[in-house]
């Protein structure tokens, strides 16, 4: 009846059209995949509430060797930004403000102009007050002890205080334990 091989003709057509339908769902399915898993990662940063404010003041303190000594190298510790958070990334851990509390954290630049590695307190040299009370400082909840400054380099460093989510006005003193302490005003936008 029908000549010319269309029943090979219609497997092949059937074949190539199975394939296609085969290439077409696995594409779908790696797409929705790598969708859903960019969404997952990138969903962890978003619960993140976060308001930043430029604060862009330095400072220069002594050096410390590997025991907290003083040397007579310098470091410039510079204050760039503060942030006021929900959310904090410790050690590849993200931790969340509970109980009317937020995060505050300042974002510092250490620089190294000496030839040899030397180091820094951070957490010894910035207090912070709220509101009105500038006679109560609180030390950083949040950082790294001895922190280790390679020679001649900058190091980025943050240290981060828990805060009430009420608070208003902040106040950083920085400044040697024992030694005289300026005051830096943070402003953050309304």
């Amino acid at each position: 009846m029908f000549k010319n091989g269309w029943k090979k003709k219609f497997k092949d057509y059937i074949t190539r059209k199975k394939r296609f339908l085969i290439i077409l769902v696995v594409v779908l399915v790696a797409f929705t995949y790598l969708n859903l898993s960019s969404k997952k990662t990138s969903g962890s940063s978003n619960g993140a509430k976060t308001v930043t404010s430029s604060v862009d003041k330095s400072f220069e303190f002594p050096a410390l060797d590997n025991q907290g000594k003083p040397l007579k190298n310098i470091i410039k510790f510079k204050i760039y930004s503060v942030e006021k958070t929900n959310q904090v990334l410790v050690k590849d851990q993200i931790f969340t403000a509970k109980n009317n509390k937020l995060f505050l954290i300042v974002n510092l630049e250490l620089k190294n102009d000496a030839t040899v590695p030397v180091n820094i307190l951070p957490g010894d040299v910035i207090r912070l007050s709220l509101d009105n009370d500038k006679e109560t400082r609180y030390a950083p909840d949040l950082h790294n002890n001895l922190v280790p400054v390679a020679a001649i380099s900058t190091k980025v460093d943050r240290i981060g205080f828990v805060i009430p989510d009420t608070a208003q006005k902040f106040y950083l003193f920085i400044g040697e334990i024992e030694g005289e302490k300026q005051e830096v005003s943070l402003d953050f936008p309304s």
